[in-house]
């Protein structure tokens, strides 16, 4: 794996020195300079590092005593470098330094210089002229590698730190800072090619391979097993060294020699040969056979040899790993496309490297992909330029937050193709086109504009879009209305609406379109709106005969908001369900209206299969819904399309929920994306606590604190189910339950519907749950545990409860759910949430229910009622693993569509699903209190004001798109030019001048 992190002390560079306890060598590791900018410095690449120029490089001195940054300016945020650190996968490290095979170590050693000459490709400087900004690829690193063997627990952990120095030299002779957005936004597919190097090295060396999941692999005699053996030793001496001083009584002598070593700076032979001796002791343990695969390596041991199979294998093997490679590129896309309408061609080798690592070469991939751009499997953007300003925008946003290009930047629309800088700048500058192709040509070779990434869509995915929006366009005026506008009115004389649900009960009833939309905020009243819609319908059904009433459905993606529908007089089921059923769908006439409650969060290939039913059964449909709160976790945002592509729609804005108006205020304007006033709102609702771990203490405690009746009403909302589970078990001890029961729960693996159609994707143990039956082999809902599976032919092969197997291959058979258990302890008094429907017992995914008995052989749940509805008892059994968790913290998509009196939300800024969306669904959930716990209240604003990166196949520039876009900025730039004129000050012209630049 790769990971990294920024270099912020000169200082600390010493620990590279002293931590490099090479095996190998008694001096330990020298360090290595690697980067086409060694030798512009005048540095020694085959010398060892020398500690003084190294930490003088990190401060911004040269060796000829140039000095490109000050130490005075923010001497303790400035970033001297950034560590990749690349780590070899665990049983390589068994293998390379417990058997002591130099062999493996120089695999790894090669793969990383590959991998940085390839990072070396990222490097950039920035460069100001005339108050021009300008963006220069010098394609010349300099990074410092110091290769370590040893954990932090002192067991085998073969990883290279690489230094890359925050310094680059321009074509101009000019060392300056780097520009590394590039190289942070390519650190994970940087990680998989070195990965697939590795194999690729290691493959050649006669060594046999297993692959895991999610694009992994592992030598193939070392298991799963035995490297848990190593890890699970590891963690407890990593427990024992964080408590040094205090629990050091309670360790072995194995575990206290390792202490001892752990705090040594340098290791004697002596301690050395102790190290191997042990490394062999817990190999034999783990059952691991170090000489296992040494036939084969010895056949390839000779130059000669390893020439001969080469030869050999070009011819055996080309179409093998042309094969292989196309594989992996069809996989990455198929996964890709599945939760995304558009991305990037990094992320495709990312996903494609891993694939076929254990296979094929990162050329061959690098080849399948080009292919699949050219034979119509993929649909590549038209070539798109931005402002080096722009850019240089995003890469402040990069430097402070590494995790920002996960978000959707500001500059989408400040990308244009070269013939639409060429028009801008006619029109900009007055000049003939030849002059402009001069211009904007002239740009780009001196960095002014710089190319943006390349991205892709997939045909299917485009047409899919398309075909949804041209079938609400022909549903237009294709109806006859309900009701009359007089008799709408009348029928909600009385009924407590405000003016935005009068306007949307109005519409349902009057339309003459098949497809409408109401777009309503959080708590604007949706549910009471949509019950005065169905009694309307209801009514006029009345005044009719029973052949020519209406019928009305309501559908939604989860069972839990199935029931809300119910109680408002609809058969209502999920989506899903009805996608599945052909009999639902031809009970569908022109007199049924079909209400899809949610449709925010329905993705395009589910919308799309719905409006065509609709339409092929001339029904009608109502979707339901708010664009701003959370998409759906598959491709596609079409509530929002449909939205902005005209289709008929009233609007929710008027806020019920909140009694708070601070609150109430807050959720305004974060519907509105104006997060920092919504933060500035509830600022004294905001506690800092930076560390993880406190914060969820502090969280913990405020909640325990509470009365019992007040913690019924209050909901705590965590970003990621890592700080859901930490708050759910201090919630736990905190109330002193009393004492728990052991179970086994269930929670859900997600996988893409290419991950469940490939063998690799699963791992032992893990419980899979078809959701209907294939024949003989598999029974819909019986559960199977996954024994293991054989890649080559594609099968899984799993047990039966009844003790009997079953191998099967997932691709035929892929209508599978993945489970994995897990132990846990469940108390008389706890609040648990179910995770799955169970027709049996009622229970849908979503419920809250408090246990109030354990006994042998069952739990007894009441579930809790909502909006006035009774609680229910019920029993589920205990003898075979539950869909529960623990429901003190829930998460903020699990959140969506709850409503509580007090709300606390752990508002993490480094976290990844910190976002406006998530924000806004987070603070609409209370009707009275809210507080908010964050690591860092300075920049919650910002990291709460990112915009999900969600984007419709359709917004992937193509001609039609790219002249709306130079059409809007056209327009922009007219205004901007006559109101200059009328202040009488000079227009800038757009893009290229570094200053004002054309906004959309």
């Amino acid at each position: 794996m790769l990971s990294f992190k920024f270099v912020t002390s000169a200082a600390g560079a010493a620990h590279y020195f002293e931590a490099a306890d090479d095996y190998y060598g008694q001096e330990g590791h020298r360090g290595e300079w690697i980067g086409q900018g060694v030798s512009d410095l005048g540095l020694d690449a085959a010398a060892a590092i020398d500690r003084a120029t190294f930490q003088n490089l990190l401060d911004g001195q040269l060796p000829d005593g140039r000095r490109i940054r000050s130490t005075q300016t923010r001497a303790s945020k400035d970033r001297k470098g950034i560590d990749f650190t690349f780590s070899a996968p665990k049983s390589v490290s068994i293998q390379a330094l417990v058997k002591e095979d130099s062999r493996l170590v120089a695999a790894h050693d090669l793969a990383v210089r590959r991998s940085l000459d390839l990072m070396e490709s990222f490097v950039a400087a920035r460069r100001k002229q005339s108050g021009l900004s300008f963006r220069e690829r010098t394609g010349k690193m300099v990074a410092a590698t110091f290769r370590h063997e040893l954990s932090r627990a002192q067991d085998p952990q073969l990883h290279t730190h690489a230094i890359v120095l925050n310094l680059t030299c321009r074509g101009d002779g000019q060392w300056r800072a780097l520009s590394n957005e590039d190289m942070l936004r390519n650190v994970k597919v940087v990680g998989a090619f070195y990965r697939a190097t590795l194999a690729t090295e290691l493959r050649k060396l006669g060594l046999q391979l297993r692959e895991t999941r999610k694009g992994g692999w592992e030598l193939a005699h070392i298991s799963d097993a035995a490297i848990q053996h190593f890890s699970q030793r590891s963690q407890e001496i990593e427990r024992l060294l964080a408590a040094r001083g205090q629990d050091r009584g309670n360790a072995s002598t194995a575990q206290k020699q390792i202490i001892t070593l752990a705090s040594r700076q340098k290791k004697t032979e002596s301690d050395r040969a102790w190290l191997r001796a042990h490394w062999l002791a817990t190999a034999r343990d783990a059952g691991i056979d170090l000489n296992a695969q040494a036939g084969l390596m010895h056949q390839v041991s000779s130059k000669a040899t390893r020439v001969a199979m080469a030869l050999r294998t070009v011819v055996k093997g080309q179409d093998h790993g042309r094969e292989a490679a196309n594989h992996a590129i069809n996989f990455a896309v198929a996964h890709l496309a599945e939760r995304q309408g558009i991305f990037s061609r990094a992320e495709v080798l990312e996903v494609a490297y891993g694939r076929a690592a254990t296979q094929t070469t990162t050329g061959s991939v690098d080849a399948a992909l080009d292919l699949a751009a050219k034979d119509g499997r993929l649909l590549p953007e038209l070539p798109l330029y931005q402002t080096a300003r722009s850019l240089n925008l995003s890469a402040g946003e990069l430097a402070k937050d590494p995790s920002a290009d996960r978000f959707k930047g500001h500059d989408e629309f400040e990308k244009l193709t070269r013939a639409s800088w060429i028009a801008l700048t006619m029109v900009a500058r007055q000049q003939s086109q030849a002059q402009a192709e001069a211009t904007v040509d002239s740009a780009i070779t001196r960095g002014a504009l710089v190319a943006a990434e390349i991205r892709f869509a997939t045909p299917q995915a485009r047409r899919s879009e398309i075909r949804l929006l041209g079938i609400e366009k022909a549903g237009r005026g294709a109806v006859p209305p309900i009701a009359t506008a007089t008799a709408a009115e009348a029928l909600l004389q009385g009924a407590g609406l405000n003016a935005g649900q009068r306007d949307a009960v109005v519409m349902v009833l009057t339309a003459q379109d098949r497809f409408v939309g109401i777009q309503g905020l959080a708590g604007t009243g949706k549910s009471h709106m949509l019950s005065r819609a169905v009694a309307g319908i209801q009514a006029e059904t009345a005044k009719l005969s029973e052949r020519q009433g209406y019928r009305v459905i309501g559908l939604a993606p989860y069972a839990s908001q199935n029931e809300a529908l119910s109680r408002l007089g609809m058969a209502s089921q999920t989506l899903a369900s009805f996608l599945a059923r052909v009999s639902e769908q031809r009970r569908l006439d022109e007199r049924a209206i079909v209400f899809l409650d949610e449709a925010g969060v329905v993705p395009a290939h589910q919308l799309e299969q719905l409006m065509a039913i609709i339409e092929r059964q001339r029904a009608r449909l109502v979707l339901v819904g708010d664009r701003e709160q959370t998409h759906a976790v598959e491709a596609g945002k079409p509530f929002e399309q449909l939205q902005d592509a005209g289709m008929t729609k009233a609007y929710l804005t008027e806020i019920q929920r909140q009694v708070n108006p601070e609150i109430r205020a807050a959720v305004v304007h974060a519907a509105r994306h104006e997060v920092p006033n919504a933060v500035q709102v509830l600022r004294h609702a905001i506690i800092e606590v930076r560390q993880d771990a406190q914060r969820h203490a502090r969280l913990a405690e405020a909640y325990v604190r509470l009365p019992a009746a007040e913690r019924q009403e209050t909901l705590i909302v965590a970003g990621t189910n890592d700080a859901r589970r930490a708050i759910n078990a201090l919630v736990r001890k905190g109330l002193a339950l009393p004492d728990g029961h052991p179970v086994e729960l269930l929670h859900n693996v997600d996988m893409t519907r290419a991950e469940l159609r490939s063998a690799q994707s699963y791992e032992a143990g893990q419980l899979l749950v078809p959701q209907r039956s294939y024949g003989q082999s598999l029974r819909q809902g019986e559960q199977l545990k996954v024994l293991g599976h054989d890649l080559q032919r594609n099968t899984l092969t799993a047990a039966r409860a009844d003790g009997g197997s079953v191998t099967f291959d997932p691709a035929r058979q892929s209508m599978l759910r993945v489970y994995q258990k897990e132990s846990a302890e469940i108390a008389v008094g706890d609040w648990v949430r179910v995770t799955a429907n169970d027709k049996a017992t009622g229970l849908c995914n979503g419920d809250r229910c408090r246990v109030i008995a354990v006994e042998a052989a069952a739990l007894v749940l009441r579930k809790e009622g909502r909006e006035g509805t009774p609680s229910t008892d019920l029993r589920i059994d205990r003898g075979k693993p539950m869909h529960l968790q623990h429901a003190y913290a829930t998460t903020v998509h699990s959140a969506q569509g709850l409503t509580k009196n007090r709300v606390l939300v752990d508002a993490n800024t480094k976290s990844l699903t910190s976002n406006r969306a998530v924000f806004y669904v987070a603070i609409s959930r209370p009707r009275n209190d809210i507080t908010l716990f964050t690591d860092d209240a300075g920049r919650l604003a910002a990291a709460m004001s990112r915009e999900p990166k969600k984007f419709a196949a359709l917004e992937l520039r193509d001609a039609t798109l790219e002249t709306r876009v130079l059409r809007s900025k056209m327009d922009r730039f007219a205004a901007l030019k006559l109101a200059a004129q009328l202040r009488r000050k000079p227009m800038p012209p757009p893009g290229l001048t570094g200053r004002a630049t054309v906004q959309r």
